[in-house]
C-alpha cells in the first residue's frame, strides 16, 4: 500500500519590513533629533545667562568705587575737605592736593581696560586734562573706568581729583603744565549721545551767511571730538543758520567765547572814559510816539488804541537830558532798524552807544567821539591780546592800523568824493558831493584812505544835507552840507554824529524841508522840547557796537559779534 504524501509546512512568517508600523518613521527620528538639539541649546543659553549674571553680580559686589562716579543725586557728595578751584587760577601750590572742580567734559577716550582720558573745560578755552586709572585699593574700579570713558561729550561733571604734573605738556588743553588725577566723577547733566553741532565744528570759520533755509544737516555723532593729542576731526564747517539752530553749542565755542569777551571790554571802555570825561549815563525808552529817524525804516506795533513805534534811535531822549542841564550823557541799549537789508553788515536789532554834550563848536563832540574810539581800539590791543589773537586763528586778519596820535584822518565828505573821483575805480570817477555814499563807494574809499594815510580808521565830515535826517544842522556857511559827520573801520561806517538843531523856529522849517509835519503826533512833542526852554547847542553820535566789534576784527559778518544776530529772516533763538 502505497505511504500517504506529508502535509505541507505552514508558511514561514515573512520578516518585518522597516516603515511600517512596527518603528518610528524616519521623518519623525529627524524632527525628535532636532527639537532635542533645540532644547540643549536653548539650555546651554539660559546656562551662560545664569553665568553671566552671577558674573555680573560678583563683579558688582567686588566693584568698591559705586559711591565715586555715576548719576549725581542727593546722595553723591565730593570731599568736604576738597580745594574748589579755577583752572584760571590754578598754580604749583595746588600739586598734590585734594581738588573738586565742575566744569564741561568735551572728550573722553578710553586707554585699554584700566585708564581712560579725559578734557574739562571750566568756561571759553579753559580746558585741562583728566585721567583716571583703576587702583588696587578700589578706590577706582574698572567699571568707573569704563563709566567715566563713555559719558557723552559736552556733559556737565564734578570731580573729585589731585592735582599733578603730566609727564609732558599737554598740548590740547589750554592748561597744559597740570593735569587731574580724578578720584571722583558724577554727572550733573548729561548731554545727548547726538548733537546737532560738535565743539570742533563750532569752532570752525563760518563762511556761509545766507538766511535762506539750508537743507538739514545730519546730526553729528556726539563722540566725535577733539582728541587727546589736539587734533581736530569732524565735519566741515557749518552754515551760520545752523550755529543758530544750535546756539548753545555756537556759543560755547572757544572763538564766540572770545568774541564776546572783546564786546564787553568795548563795552566797558565807553562808559569808563566818558565817565572821566564827566558823562552820565541815563536809559532812554525803546516804545516811543513817532520815528525818530523819520521815514519808513520802522518797526510799528499796536499799543492798546493807539500805534507805537520801536526807536530808530535815542536820538530824542539824549537831547532832552541835555535840555535838562545834564550836559554830558551817554547811553547803551538796543536800535531797531526795520530796513529789509539781508547783508553780513545789517541787522534789525543792534546795540548802540550813544552820547550827546553842551558846545560851542560841533567838532567838540566829534573830537570826543573821536577820543572814545581811540582809547578803545589802542586799551583792548593789550587788554586783549590773548582773545583777538584766538579769533585770528580762526578769522585771519591783519592788524588793524590806527593813525598817529595827534595825526588823526578828517577829510571833508567832499574830499572823499574828490579822492575817488582822481584815485579811485573808474565806476567812482563821476560821484557827486552832494548825494550820499554807497557801500562799495565806502570800501573803495577806504582802501584809498589806508593806502594813502596808513590807517583803517578815519573820519568824513560835512555831510550833504539831503543825506542827515531833519534833525542835523546846516553850515551856515553853506547850507548844501551840514555839521555833521560818519567815523569809518576798514571802510565801513560804524558811527554816525553832528550837531542838532536847537531853535525851534529852524527846527520847523528844516522839517517842512524834509517833507515832515511839524504838528505830526511825536514830531510835535519833540519840537515842543525847543519853546519849552532855552537850548544850548549840543552834538553828538551813536556808534553802532555790532560793527566796532566786528569791524576791528574784521569779522565776515556783524552777525558774529552780535549775541543773538536780527534780520529781517530770523528772530530765533
Amino acid at each position: 500500500m502505497a505511504e500517504p504524501t506529508p502535509a505541507p509546512a505552514p508558511p514561514a512568517e515573512a520578516p518585518e519590513v522597516a516603515g511600517e508600523e512596527a518603528g518610528p518613521s524616519k521623518k519623525a527620528l529627524k524632527k525628535a533629533e532636532a527639537k532635542a538639539k533645540k532644547e540643549a541649546e536653548k539650555a546651554k543659553r539660559a546656562a551662560e545667562r545664569a553665568a553671566a549674571t552671577a558674573q555680573a553680580s560678583a563683579a558688582a559686589a567686588e566693584d568698591h568705587a559705586t559711591g565715586n562716579y555715576g548719576q549725581e543725586t542727593h546722595e553723591t557728595k565730593l570731599s568736604d575737605d576738597a580745594i574748589e578751584i579755577s583752572l584760571k587760577t590754578l598754580n604749583d601750590e595746588h600739586l598734590g592736593k585734594k581738588v573738586k572742580l565742575r566744569a564741561f567734559l568735551q572728550n573722553a577716550r578710553m586707554q585699554g581696560a584700566k585708564m581712560a582720558f579725559v578734557e574739562l573745560r571750566e568756561t571759553s578755552n579753559w580746558a585741562i586734562q583728566g585721567v583716571v586709572a583703576a587702583n588696587a585699593d578700589g578706590s577706582v574700579s574698572r567699571q568707573m573706568v569704563k563709566f567715566i570713558g563713555l559719558v557723552h561729550p559736552e556733559s556737565f561733571v564734578a570731580v573729585e581729583a589731585t592735582v599733578e604734573k603730566p609727564l609732558e605738556p599737554v598740548k590740547s588743553c589750554r592748561v597744559s603744565n597740570y593735569e587731574l588725577h580724578l578720584t571722583k566723577l558724577f554727572v550733573i547733566s548729561s548731554a545727548p549721545a547726538m548733537l546737532g553741532m560738535t565743539l570742533s565744528t563750532a569752532n570752525k570759520a563760518v563762511t556761509n551767511f545766507s538766511d535762506e533755509e539750508a537743507p538739514a544737516e545730519a546730526p553729528v555723532e556726539g563722540v566725535e571730538k577733539l582728541s587727546i593729542a589736539g587734533e581736530v576731526s569732524g565735519p566741515p564747517a557749518a552754515s551760520m543758520i545752523t550755529h543758530l539752530d544750535n546756539i548753545v553749542m555756537h556759543k560755547r565755542s572757544y572763538v564766540q567765547q572770545a568774541i564776546a569777551d572783546i564786546r564787553v571790554e568795548v563795552k566797558h571802555l565807553f562808559r569808563s572814559y566818558l565817565r572821566d570825561q564827566g558823562f552820565k549815563e541815563f536809559e532812554p525808552p525803546c516804545l516811543i510816539a513817532a520815528a525818530s529817524e523819520g521815514g519808513a525804516n520802522v518797526f510799528r506795533l499796536p499799543y492798546f488804541e493807539k500805534e507805537a513805534f520801536l526807536a530808530q534811535s535815542p536820538q530824542f531822549y539824549k537831547q532832552i537830558e541835555v535840555l535838562a542841564g545834564r550836559k554830558r550823557v551817554f547811553c547803551v541799549g538796543p536800535v531797531f532798524r526795520a530796513e529789509n537789508s539781508n547783508t553780513p553788515r545789517h541787522m534789525t536789532e543792534f546795540t548802540g552807544l550813544d552820547l550827546e554834550m553842551e558846545v560851542t563848536d560841533y567838532r567838540e563832540a566829534l573830537h570826543m567821539l573821536e577820543g572814545v574810539l581811540l582809547h578803545i581800539f589802542r586799551t583792548i590791543k593789550k587788554t586783549c591780546a590773548d582773545e583777538i589773537a584766538l579769533v585770528r586763528s580762526v578769522y585771519p586778519s591783519e592788524e588793524f592800523l590806527l593813525p598817529e596820535e595827534g595825526k588823526e584822518v578828517r577829510l571833508t565828505f567832499a574830499e572823499g568824493q574828490k579822492l575817488l573821483r582822481e584815485e579811485g575805480p573808474e565806476e567812482f570817477r563821476n560821484v557827486s558831493d552832494f548825494e550820499d555814499m554807497s557801500t562799495p563807494q565806502e570800501k573803495a574809499l577806504g582802501a584809498l584812505i589806508k593806502k594813502k594815510y596808513n590807517t583803517d580808521f578815519y573820519v568824513l565830515d560835512k555831510f550833504p544835507s539831503d543825506a542827515r535826517p531833519f534833525y542835523a544842522k546846516e553850515d551856515p556857511a553853506n547850507p548844501k552840507v551840514t555839521n555833521a559827520y560818519d567815523f569809518f573801520m576798514r571802510g565801513q561806517e560804524i558811527l554816525s554824529g553832528g550837531q542838532r538843531i536847537h531853535d525851534p523856529v529852524e527846527l520847523e522849517a528844516r522839517l517842512r524841508t524834509k517833507g515832515v509835519d511839524p504838528n505830526s503826533p511825536g514830531i510835535r512833542e519833540y519840537v515842543d522840547f525847543f519853546r519849552q526852554v532855552g537850548a544850548p547847542p549840543h552834538a553828538g553820535g551813536g556808534i553802532g557796537l555790532d560793527r566796532v566789534v566786528a569791524w576791528y576784527l574784521n569779522l565776515p559778518s556783524v552777525h558774529l559779534a552780535a549775541y543773538y544776530p536780527r534780520t529781517p529772516k530770523r528772530l530765533l533763538p
